[in-house]
């Protein structure tokens, strides 16, 4: 059977992967306990999954396709580990140690070779533990690299219109990576950035782009790309060990030390005044009915720009205030422009039957719109003035409904 086969029945199918009953424990060096769940297999590598979240089907599935290779994985998810609220504050924040001391029992308890894999803010620590455990005196066994999945690196997600800045051990790793990158991932545009950023001080970076991918691990992506690297995971695993022992390790320039002032800055949570280009990009799609909608002069009336996708919980919840927010405004020069992220237009017509949506949805099915307006998450939302330039903005969901938003959009008609 396929991997498609497998993973993308119906949640109620029989056949739907569950997390093993097989835990490993491992205690850190401040005393707390870890459970992690185990997939065994008898062959000498061991692949530790750094997650954020509870596992998917699909991740499940690669799991375990992995174990019957003979490839040995060990799953820690860090929000359950450590019952904490999921999200990239959390990975950002994480003490990288544990992951230092995941590896070491891992060689201890296997004598087997490691790779840590981790996607999106995973890597974050990912990557430090992997180089902490470096770093330590004692060393227990052979870490070969780390294999990431569209990761981020960054900070904090960056005010509107401008770049992400990236955390030190971007630079500071000096283990081998591979990368697998999702051409529709959000910050695709912003992967050469941390691409040098990576390879600044490590040659053993290496990158593969996914054409048409968000996430392989998405239940909706069936296009050949991702379906072909889920089937072939185990092989590129097994590949990736003995690839990975023939480099060699450039040394550090310097110990990694961990930020100690921890990243609690959170996206724009109201309208903003804008300050990146302010002169907006023209727009030229489809809507989800097939209609063409060509902008280029904003001039003349108040002009809100909404970036989201259905998979964005945020996006959605705003939605109805954005209803509301258009009824408000009859009768004043303005526009409510939506653009979709990245997705057919049959899901968007299926998503609108379940969720009322009173406004044109524009698709832009490649990303190119959103990269074009540097949109780093979502959703991204910018305002432009009737002068025909982008006044605010705000990179989260908000209550659009609301007097002060409201009066603010009213008064710029003014």
């Amino acid at each position: 059977m396929s991997f498609f086969a497998a993973c993308c029945q119906p949640a109620i199918a029989a056949d739907t992967p569950k997390l093993p009953d097989t835990e490993v424990n491992v205690r850190t060096y401040d005393g707390n306990e870890l459970n992690l769940y185990q997939y065994p297999a008898k062959g000498t590598g061991l692949v530790i999954w750094v997650n954020g979240h509870s596992w998917d089907e699909r991740e499940i599935q690669a799991a375990r396709n992995l174990a019957s290779a003979g490839i040995e994985v060990w799953l820690i998810d860090f929000a359950e580990a450590l019952m904490q609220t999921s999200g990239s504050s959390l990975m950002r924040n994480m003490d990288a140690e544990y992951v230092a001391d995941i590896i070491d029992a891992a060689h201890q308890q296997t004598g087997k070779k490691v790779i840590v894999m981790a996607q999106s803010f995973a890597a974050i620590p990912a990557l430090g533990g992997a180089t902490l455990w470096q770093q330590r005196k004692i060393h227990h066994g052979k870490l070969s690299g780390a294999v990431l999945f569209s990761p981020d690196l960054s900070t904090a997600l960056p005010a509107l219109g401008k770049d992400p800045e990236y955390l030190p051990i971007a630079r500071a790793t000096n283990i081998p990576v591979m990368i697998y990158q999702g051409s529709l991932h959000g910050p695709v545009h912003q992967f050469k950035r941390l691409h040098e950023q990576l390879s600044s001080n490590n040659p053993n970076v290496f990158f593969k782009l996914l054409p048409g991918v968000t996430s392989i691990f998405f239940q909706d992506q069936n296009s050949d790309e991702a379906i072909n690297l889920l089937n072939a995971l185990p092989a590129k695993i097994g590949e990736m060990f003995k690839f990975f022992d023939m480099l060699t390790i450039r040394e550090a320039k310097a110990v990694y030390v961990p930020p100690k002032n921890k990243s609690n800055i959170r996206p724009d949570i109201k309208l903003t005044p804008y300050t990146g280009k302010v002169a907006p990009q023209a727009i030229d799609l489809l809507d989800s009915s097939g209609k063409r909608h060509l902008l280029g002069d904003y001039r003349g009336k108040v002009t809100v720009v909404n970036f989201w996708a259905t998979w964005c919980p945020p996006c959605v919840e705003e939605i109805p205030s954005l209803n509301r927010l258009r009824e408000q405004m009859q009768g004043e020069p303005f526009e409510l422009i939506t653009i979709n992220y990245a997705e057919s237009a049959k899901t968007i017509r299926e998503f609108m039957q379940r969720v009322s949506v009173q406004f044109p949805v524009l698709l832009d099915p490649n990303g190119k719109v959103s990269q074009q307006w540097n949109v780093i998450g979502f959703p991204s939302t910018f305002v432009i003035g009737p002068d025909g330039n982008i006044r605010y903005g705000v990179n989260a969901a908000i209550h659009w409904d609301s007097e002060e938003v409201v009066n603010t959009l009213k008064a710029l008609n003014r």
